[in-house]
């Protein structure tokens, strides 16, 4: 939901970039501002109990709406009839309804259900008990004033005559103040059918398609609008004025889909140029994230007055046309609308979602102030040095809403997964996600996300989400750089804000140039542990380094220094090869200054390390030294790396190599063919017992794809998706222990 006071940040192409970065962000830190306001107005409200207590005992398919109001008055009269299957066998079920209304009756197949409405439910008791699976259906007559004047349910003027406009905005638990409903994140009806009866000099806008203008008695038009797609309660609405209606279209995917416009006369002009800006918008969005989800009915734009914009489905509500804020609702239509959070805990996927989507059209626009709009952004998350994406309290509406965590941290918790999985790759797992048949048009959850996000690069992301998802905090770098021969020696250090994450694994872009002769080259280092140490070609002399230059990383306090001196240590290699049945590590080293010893450690799981034996370094040195540590008590498949200590106490850490050794080319595990480029097929002559899973590495030791096995003796695995080279096909047990292996080649 997009919400935001009236304001003035019209970007002209005088002012400059940072101006135009302050005026974007500045439109969101408004809308969660506004956003946070309405529901603690529910609150303060006495209403602590804000989210639905409907009974759990039925599932909504239908509700057919029927509601006659006035702009000019704020109250409600309405029937609404909600079919629905049991879950459960049961006698009664419950509707959540402010108390504020007036229930005259309940109804089923015409014959009158004895109710209780108090404590905000409208619980209804049948004539016999309803077995689970069955159908039915149940109408609901009523009226009243709802609460909260300026909330879910609200009127104003507007122009010059103060003409009426009557509006809805129901989002996160207000539903229930204007009709009776479902009120939470648990359930979707299949499709509505809203009927608006209103002054007949007014437009009724709502969900879906108009189907129909009807006039009927005492000068009232009845408005029809059908809606065939799953919704959530939160995001059915009304809306009643003296509208001007204007109609474009736009095709998507071969479809021809309407846009329909509804706006104060006055505002014509403004918002037909919008509604061009949402097309545009429209055709870029369904480009990256697949065809937009209502095609079949329509997207639309309807004013209101109350400030902002709330994304009801096939029609934003909006105060204006900020194109920050068309993208934005848009971009809803996909992150709310067709997939829901499936609870508040998650609201960024919903909002982190919609800001990352209209940072993408506005950079799309401007690419040149790209850096600049994150880097705003960037500020705003780090201007404080906690806080998780998760929210941790949803009784809390300054946490929803929170526009540093849930809409900027959130959505550079997405810019970080394009750049470490590449845009084809996250945007591959995210059109996977919003078709996933478990998912669409439903409710979903950030463990569904990152399932669907794995499944698409071949990573297991589970460091990634508890460092940046439920973590807090950021890190500040150290960078030490020294270039000698065309080659730049590089060291990162990494203090972290918070204590709930000690260390951020990110590949960290450095941008080395030489602002003489305008060479440039874009160093990506995999920084993976404190102190470590790259050696890197460049083919020239740099004289100015930049840190993060497209600012894909949250990082804060940034430290890039140019050393005079070597760095102690360079690793230039390290890896494990087999003498005989006995795995050795082996590497080497460059610019030796100040070495003190090596110390060998290893580790089942990359994560806890123990120290298993000890090198003297060969001391000060400009050559390149070559190591070698052999131990036959070191175990099979376990991880490994070199700790260097200087003689003043300073380390320096290697990368981390797997074991494999295990007389691999004489295994009776056999894997066919190789060279191999889609599918590769293996067997053994025995049963290798305890085996459950393949499991196959790069020549560098990481994992690079991992899969459960039902057979013992023969399967296959898809290997397509990995690149050419030379892998370790291993069969382990449940413990990751390694059973048997064997190499391929991978065309």
């Amino acid at each position: 939901m997009r919400l935001f006071l009236p304001v003035l940040f019209l970007i002209i192409s005088n002012v400059c970039q940072a101006q135009q970065a302050d005026s974007k962000n500045t439109e969101i830190e408004e809308i969660a501002d506004v956003e946070q306001k309405r529901f603690q107005r529910r609150m303060t409200a006495g209403d602590l109990n804000a989210r639905t207590a409907a009974s759990q005992n039925f599932n909504v398919t239908y509700y057919r709406c029927e509601w006659d109001v006035d702009p000019a008055i704020r109250y409600i009269k309405g029937k609404v009839t909600t079919h629905f299957v049991m879950t459960a066998s049961g006698n009664s079920l419950v509707l959540d309804l402010a108390n504020e209304h007036t229930v005259s009756s309940v109804t089923r197949n015409n014959v009158a259900l004895s109710f209780v409405h108090s404590n905000n439910l409208l619980t209804i008791s049948f004539q016999s008990p309803l077995a689970s699976g069955a159908k039915d259906s149940i109408s609901v007559i009523y009226e009243g004033v709802p609460p909260t004047a300026f909330g879910p349910f609200a009127t104003a003027t507007h122009g010059p005559n103060q003409d009426p406009t009557m509006w809805t905005v129901s989002e996160p638990y207000g539903a229930r103040d204007w009709w009776p409903c479902k009120n939470g994140l648990d359930d979707k009806a299949d499709s509505i059918d809203v009927y608006l009866k209103h002054p007949a000099n007014y437009k009724g806008a709502s969900n879906g398609i108009l189907q129909s203008e009807t006039a009927v008695a005492n000068s009232k038009v009845v408005t029809y609008w059908k809606h065939r797609y799953p919704i959530a309660s939160y995001l059915v609405c009304l809306a009643v004025s003296n509208y001007n209606v204007l109609n474009n279209s736009v095709v998507i995917g071969g479809t021809t889909i309407p846009m329909q416009t509804y706006c104060y006369p006055e505002n014509q002009a403004v918002f037909a140029a919008g509604a061009q800006n949402a097309m545009n918008a429209m055709v870029q969005f369904s480009n990256l994230l697949g065809d937009y989800p209502f095609k079949k009915e329509k997207y639309g734009h309807v004013q209101f007055a109350f400030g902002g914009g709330m994304e009801h489905q096939t029609c934003s509500f909006m105060v204006n046309m900020s194109e920050n804020l068309i993208a934005h609702e848009l971009a809803h239509q996909w992150f709310g609308d067709k997939i829901t959070c499936g609870n508040w805990e998650d609201i960024w996927l919903n909002e982190g979602f919609a800001t990352h989507m209209a940072s993408i059209y506005i950079e799309n626009m401007t690419p040149a102030n790209a850096a600049v709009y994150r880097n705003a952004q960037i500020n705003a998350v780090t201007a404080q040095p906690d806080g998780s994406v998760w929210v941790d309290n949803v009784n809390d509406p300054n946490r929803i809403f929170n526009q540093r965590l849930s809409y900027y941290k959130g959505s550079h918790l997405l810019y970080m997964l394009r750049w470490i999985l590449s845009d084809a790759v996250f945007f591959t797992a995210i059109k996977n996600n919003l078709q996933d048949p478990a998912l669409a048009y439903g409710f979903a959850t950030t463990a569904q996300l990152k399932s669907h996000l794995e499944a698409a690069s071949g990573k297991d992301l589970t460091y990634f989400f508890n460092q940046w998802f439920t973590g807090q905090g950021y890190p500040s770098y150290k960078v030490e750089w020294f270039t000698e021969n065309d080659q730049v020696q590089v060291k990162l250090d990494q203090t972290t804000s918070h204590a709930s994450v000690n260390f951020f694994e990110l590949p960290v872009p450095l941008l080395f140039e030489n602002t003489g002769t305008g060479q440039k080259k874009l160093v990506v280092l995999n920084n993976v542990a404190n102190g470590q140490t790259f050696l890197e070609p460049l083919g020239f002399t740099p004289n100015q380094v930049t840190f993060d230059p497209e600012k894909w990383l949250i990082s804060k306090n940034n430290n890039v220094v140019q050393v005079s001196d070597p760095l102690p240590v360079t690793f230039e290699s390290v890896k494990m090869q087999c003498s005989g049945d006995q795995p050795q590590v082996v590497w080497t080293t460059s610019e030796e200054i100040n070495a003190g010893y090596f110390e060998i450690q290893n580790s089942v799981d990359a994560v806890n390390w123990s120290v298993i034996g000890s090198v003297d370094a060969a001391g000060n040195s400009a050559h390149l030294k070559h190591y070698t540590y052999t131990d036959i008590g070191l175990a099979k498949g376990q991880y490994y790396r070199i700790l260097e200590h200087d003689v003043d106490g300073q380390t320096q850490q290697s990368s981390i190599v797997r074991n494999t050794c295990e007389n691999l080319q004489k295994s009776d595990l056999i894997v066919s063919p190789n060279p191999v480029e889609s599918e590769l097929f293996f067997k053994t002559t025995d049963a290798a017992p305890g085996a459950r899973t393949v499991s196959i590495y790069n020549s560098d030791g990481h994992l690079a794809l991992a899969e459960q096995i039902s057979s013992l003796h023969a399967g296959s695995i898809h290997v397509s998706k990995l690149a050419r080279g030379i892998y370790i096909l291993q069969l382990e047990d449940t413990g990751a222990k390694m059973i048997k292996a064997v190499r391929f080649f991978k065309e």
